[in-house]
């Protein structure tokens, strides 16, 4: 039996990415995932709730992801920290350049608002931030690094990555995000 919450989910991350939060009605969303509008209202309260799922299970699905990288033992921290922006720069753009991450896409949408999204993605963005700290704090303890200020550079690298990514879409020039790389391999040298 289908997972009718999951579809949903499924159905509006692929219609947001392509048209943003703003551009995407209720009913799109519903349509796409072979639902109805008391299905969609069993598992969500409103459009912005839904939205702050989405966020949510985006951000925990990154995480996993950042988990896996930055937890891999058998890889120096900094290579760690190279698999996953190419990890990022493989996924996050497609090949005919759209995005493929809702922080880039919806930051703009969202951001300055006050509403629970804004909340959930300004909650998911610190933890990715923070993981990634964590890391170069690590990395200082055993002279892996030297960093200054873990968290600073953790942040720097985030929005570096975020600002290639819309960058990289909107000029439809992949060389935006090589030029991301080659300022992180430098940055964690």
């Amino acid at each position: 039996m289908k997972d009718m919450r999951q579809a949903m989910l499924d159905a509006g991350f692929k219609l947001i990415n392509e048209h943003g939060f703003a551009g995407v009605g209720l009913m799109k969303i519903i349509h796409e995932a072979e639902g109805t509008k008391g299905s969609f209202y069993h598992y969500f309260k409103s459009k912005e709730h839904f939205g702050e799922i989405l966020l949510g299970d985006y951000f925990d699905n990154h995480l996993s992801i950042l988990d896996g990288y930055l937890g891999d033992d058998t890889i120096t921290r900094q290579q760690r920290v190279i698999e996953y922006f190419t990890f990022w720069s493989e996924s996050k753009l497609t090949d005919d350049f759209r995005i493929q991450c809702l922080v880039v896409k919806l930051a703009g949408e969202i951001s300055g608002t006050s509403n629970q999204m804004q909340s959930t993605m300004s909650e998911g963005t610190e933890k990715i931030i923070q993981r990634m700290a964590d890391l170069f704090i690590e990395g200082n303890e055993d002279d892996d690094f030297n960093i200054a200020d873990p968290k600073a550079l953790s942040r720097t690298l985030y929005g570096l990555w975020l600002g290639s990514t819309l960058m990289a879409a909107m000029q439809r020039n992949r060389a935006i995000l090589e030029t991301a790389m080659q300022e992180t391999i430098t940055s964690i040298s």
